[in-house]
C-alpha cells in the first residue's frame, strides 16, 4: 500500500501546472547565472563557472529559496485530503497511518527531488551556449554535479520537506506552514546575516548552519582557485557531520509527524466544528419587520463600504496569530542586527540614530518582500479558498472597494515592520546609553521613505495576485520579482528608470541630513508612485469576480472597464508616469552620463589597452602650487583657476608632459609653458603636450588650469557628496589634473 501511495502522490504533482512552472522558473534561473558573464555564484576571478566549488555555492543559494517551492509540493499532501473532504474517507479504510503519512511524504518529496534537478540541468546546460567564455569554463565531469546536487540538494530539500510536511501534518493548516516557510526563512537569514560574518562565530555557524554553507566555506575557506576548480570537499569532520546531523534532524521531524498526527479533528478545529452545530441545530425565530428602506448605490454609499472593507482586512490580519510571529520576528531580527551594529571591526561606535536607521533599512528590505509574497496571495485568494467568493462577489459592492482595502491592509502590515524596526532601535540605543533619539529622523529619514517603498510593493504584490490564475503561480511571479532585483543589476539593466521602488533612498549624514538627496528622492517617489496607480488601475479593470477566473476574458473586457472614471484616472497617472520619465531622464542620461557595468568595462579596458604604455614614461615633477578656489555647495560647483611649477628631476631631457583629469571635471582651460598639444584622447581625458623644446634636467616649466566641477540635476546612481552644505571634502584629483599616467582604478 506504501507503494502505491507514494506512486500515485509522485504523479499526482508531475500533472499539477505548479511543478512545472517552478521547474521552469529555477531552471531558468539557474541557466541564467551560468550563462551570463556578469553574475557569479561562486565563480569569478580564477575560479571557473562549472568549477566544483561554483556548482556546490549555487546549489546551495538556490536551496534556500527553493523552500517556496518545497511548501508548495509537500506540504500540501496531508492539508490537501482536509480541505477536499476526503481525508476521512480515505482513512476508513485499511490505509495504516505509516503507509498513509510516508506514503504521501516520499511521493511528494520525489517530485521535489526531480523538480530540483531543474537546477543542475540549467547549471549544465548554461555551459554550452556560444557566447559563454571558454576560458571560463572547465571540462565537463558529471560527478562534479552529483556531488552538488546529492550532498548539499537533496540533504537540504529532505531537512526543508521534513519540517514543512510534519508541521502542515500536525496543524492541518497550510496557512500556519506558509507562516512556518517565512518564519525560519527570516530566521535564517537573520542569523546567518547577523552571525555568519563575524569571526568568533565562524566555527558555530558551520555546525549550526542547515544548508552546510559555512560548513563548506569552513573547509574550502583556503584553497587557491586551482583546488576550487578541480576538487570537491571531502565529506569529512564538520561537514560530514553538519549533513549528517541536519538529515537526522529531518527524520526525527518525520518521526514526529507521525507521532502526533491525529485523525480527527481536535483543539480549535473541533470547538468550530461544535459551535458550527449549535447554530444548525439551534430554533430560530423570525420576527416580522417592517419595510425595509430602499439601498442607495453611488459614490457615498462605496466610501462607506470602503471604510467597512478596509477596517474588516486589516483587522483581520493584524489579528491573526500569522501576524503575531512575522512581528515577534521582525522585532528579534531588528535587535539582534542592532546589537552588533553598534561596533567597527570591534571597536565600538555611538549608535546614533543615523546608524540605526542606515542598518535598519538594510534589514528590512528582503523580509519586507517575503511578507509581500505570502499576505498579498492570503488577502487576494482568501475568499476563494473558503468557498465564499461567489456570495461576496454577488453583492453590491464595487470591485475598488475589495481592491483597495486588501492593497492597504498589506501596506499596513509592512509598514507595522518598520514601527517594529524603530521600537527595536530606540531599545537597543537605550540599552547602549544613547538617549537622543531622534524620532523627527526616524520620521523623516526612516519612515516615511521606507513607507513609500513598502506601499509600491504591495500594490505591486496584489496586482501580481489579481492576474494570477491561482495563488502559487503568484508567488512564484514574486519570488522572480525578488531574484531579479539582483540579477538584473548584475546583467546591466540597473537603470532606476525601470528598477521599481529604486532611488528612494540615498545615503544619510548627521552634519547634512539628507541632503540633495531628499529632492532627488522626491522626484522618483513621485514618478514609481504613479506607475503604482497604473497598477492600481490594471489591477481593478481585471479583478476576477464570480466563477469566471480566466484571464483573457478579463482582458477581453479591460476596454469597457476603463471607459469611466478607472480610464481617467488611469491616464492622468500614465501621462504623469511618462512626463516625470521624461524629466528624469534629462537628468540622468542628458544632463549627466548614464553607462551599465558592461559599458563601464569596456571603458576601463578601453582606456587601459589605448594609454598604460605610457606608464613609464619619465614625467617632470610638481614643485609648486597655486589654487583660488570658488565654492558653491548651493548648486553645487566648484570653479578652480591654478597653477603648477613643473620640475625636470628625471636627470634627462623631457620631449614632453602628460595630463589628466577627472571624466567629471570640465576643463575648460590647460596651457603648459613652452608646449602645445601634440595628442589628446578625448573620451579619456588624457592630452600629451609636445615642448618646443626639450625641458631640461632642473629646469621648470608652469601648468595654469580653470576648471569646473559640477553637477547638474542628478544622476542615476553616484551623485556628488563632495559639495555639501556643511562639510565639503573634494580630493585634488577631482579638481585639478594630474600629471602622468597611473595604474589607479584600472582592471589589472
Amino acid at each position: 500500500m506504501f507503494a502505491k501511495i507514494a506512486s500515485f502522490e509522485f504523479r499526482y504533482q508531475l500533472r499539477q501546472p505548479a511543478f512545472w512552472v517552478i521547474a521552469i522558473v529555477f531552471g531558468l534561473l539557474a541557466f541564467g547565472a551560468v550563462a551570463s558573464d556578469n553574475i557569479s555564484l561562486g565563480s569569478g576571478g580564477n575560479v571557473l563557472k562549472n568549477a566544483p566549488y561554483s556548482l556546490t555555492i549555487a546549489h546551495i543559494i538556490f536551496n534556500v529559496f527553493f523552500m517556496l517551492a518545497t511548501t508548495a509540493i509537500v506540504a500540501n499532501v496531508v492539508a490537501r485530503d482536509t480541505q477536499t473532504g476526503f481525508g476521512p474517507m480515505i482513512l476508513s479504510t485499511r490505509i495504516t497511518k505509516g503507509s498513509y503519512l510516508y506514503g504521501r511524504f516520499c511521493g511528494a518529496f520525489g517530485a521535489v527531488a526531480l523538480c530540483y534537478l531543474s537546477i543542475t540541468l540549467g547549471t549544465l546546460i548554461g555551459t554550452f551556449m556560444p557566447w559563454v567564455d571558454p576560458e571560463t569554463v572547465g571540462p565537463l565531469r558529471l560527478g562534479d554535479y552529483a556531488y552538488a546536487y546529492g550532498v548539499f540538494g537533496l540533504t537540504g530539500l529532505f531537512l526543508t520537506s521534513a519540517l514543512f510536511f510534519a508541521l502542515a501534518t500536525v496543524t492541518r493548516s497550510m496557512m500556519a506552514t506558509y507562516i512556518g516557510v517565512v518564519a525560519v526563512l527570516i530566521a535564517y537569514l537573520a542569523a546567518d546575516g547577523v552571525l555568519g560574518s563575524r569571526p568568533e562565530f565562524e566555527t558555530a555557524m558551520a555546525w549550526a548552519e542547515p544548508f552546510g554553507a559555512r560548513a563548506y566555506g569552513l573547509v574550502t575557506k583556503y584553497w587557491t582557485a586551482a583546488e576550487r576548480n578541480t576538487l570537491n570537499a571531502p565529506l569529512e569532520g564538520v561537514l560530514l557531520w553538519n549533513r549528517v546531523i541536519w538529515t537526522a534532524v529531518g527524520a526525527v521531524l518525520l518521526s514526529a509527524a507521525y507521532v502526533l498526527y491525529r485523525p480527527s479533528p481536535r483543539g480549535g478545529k473541533l470547538k468550530k466544528q461544535e459551535r458550527m452545530r449549535a447554530l444548525v441545530e439551534k430554533d430560530i425565530v423570525v420576527t416580522p419587520v417592517g419595510a425595509l428602506p430602499r439601498p442607495t448605490y453611488g459614490f457615498a454609499s462605496g466610501l462607506t463600504q470602503l471604510w467597512s472593507r478596509a477596517v474588516f482586512e486589516t483587522v483581520l490580519v493584524f489579528k491573526s496569530p500569522a501576524y503575531l510571529v512575522l512581528v515577534l520576528l521582525a522585532m528579534a531580527f531588528a535587535v539582534a542586527t542592532l546589537f552588533f551594529t553598534g561596533e567597527i571591526y570591534g571597536a565600538p561606535i555611538l549608535l546614533v540614530t543615523r546608524v540605526v536607521i542606515t542598518a535598519l533599512t538594510g534589514t528590512f528590505g528582503l523580509i519586507s518582500i517575503i511578507i509581500s509574497i505570502y499576505y498579498a496571495g492570503e488577502l487576494v485568494w482568501r475568499d476563494r479558498d473558503r468557498k465564499v467568493h461567489e456570495i461576496v462577489d454577488a453583492s453590491s459592492t464595487p470591485d475598488w472597494t475589495f481592491l483597495a482595502p486588501k492593497t492597504l491592509a498589506l501596506a499596513l502590515v509592512l509598514i507595522s515592520t518598520l514601527l517594529i524596526g524603530i521600537l527595536a532601535g530606540v531599545v537597543t540605543q537605550t540599552i547602549k546609553g544613547h538617549t537622543d533619539f531622534e524620532f523627527d529622523k526616524y520620521l523623516l529619514w526612516y519612515l516615511l521613505p521606507q513607507g513609500l517603498s513598502f506601499t509600491l510593493l504591495a500594490v505591486l504584490a496584489i496586482f501580481v495576485q489579481a492576474l494570477s490564475p491561482n495563488k502559487f503561480v503568484g508567488w512564484a511571479i514574486m519570488v522572480v520579482y525578488l531574484i531579479s532585483t539582483i540579477v538584473l543589476s548584475n546583467l546591466g539593466f540597473d537603470h532606476p528608470l525601470y528598477s521599481y521602488r529604486s532611488g528612494l533612498l540615498g545615503p544619510l549624514s548627521d552634519m547634512n541630513g539628507q541632503g540633495d538627496f531628499g529632492t532627488f528622492a522626491f522626484w522618483w517617489g513621485s514618478y514609481w508612485s504613479a506607475f503604482a496607480v497604473i497598477l492600481m488601475v490594471l489591477a481593478y479593470a481585471l479583478w476576477r469576480r464570480g466563477t469566471e477566473s480566466r484571464l483573457w476574458p478579463r482582458l477581453k473586457r479591460l476596454p469597457h472597464r476603463l471607459a469611466g472614471p478607472a480610464g481617467l484616472i488611469g491616464g492622468a497617472a500614465l501621462a504623469a508616469f511618462v512626463g516625470l520619465g521624461v524629466f528624469i531622464y534629462i537628468n540622468t542620461n542628458v544632463w549627466n552620463e548614464y553607462q551599465t557595468r558592461t559599458a563601464r568595462e569596456a571603458e576601463q579596458a578601453a582606456y587601459e589597452k589605448a594609454l598604460l604604455r605610457f606608464e613609464v614614461t619619465p614625467q617632470p615633477s610638481v614643485a609648486d602650487v597655486r589654487m583660488v578656489m570658488d565654492l558653491r555647495p548651493h548648486q553645487p560647483k566648484l570653479t578652480t583657476r591654478g597653477s603648477y611649477v613643473l620640475v625636470n628631476n628625471t636627470g634627462a631631457p623631457l620631449p614632453e608632459v602628460h595630463l589628466r583629469w577627472n571624466e567629471d571635471l570640465d576643463m575648460v582651460r590647460l596651457d603648459v609653458e613652452g608646449a602645445t598639444v601634440a595628442r589628446e584622447w578625448e573620451e579619456f581625458e588624457y592630452r600629451i603636450y609636445r615642448f618646443a623644446t626639450p625641458m631640461q634636467p632642473g629646469e621648470r616649466r608652469t601648468v595654469t588650469f580653470e576648471t569646473v566641477l559640477e553637477q547638474r540635476g542628478f544622476k542615476a546612481s553616484g551623485n556628488t557628496t563632495r559639495l555639501v552644505d556643511n562639510g565639503s571634502f573634494v580630493n585634488n584629483f577631482e579638481f585639478a589634473p594630474m600629471v602622468g599616467m597611473s595604474r589607479q582604478g584600472l582592471l589589472t
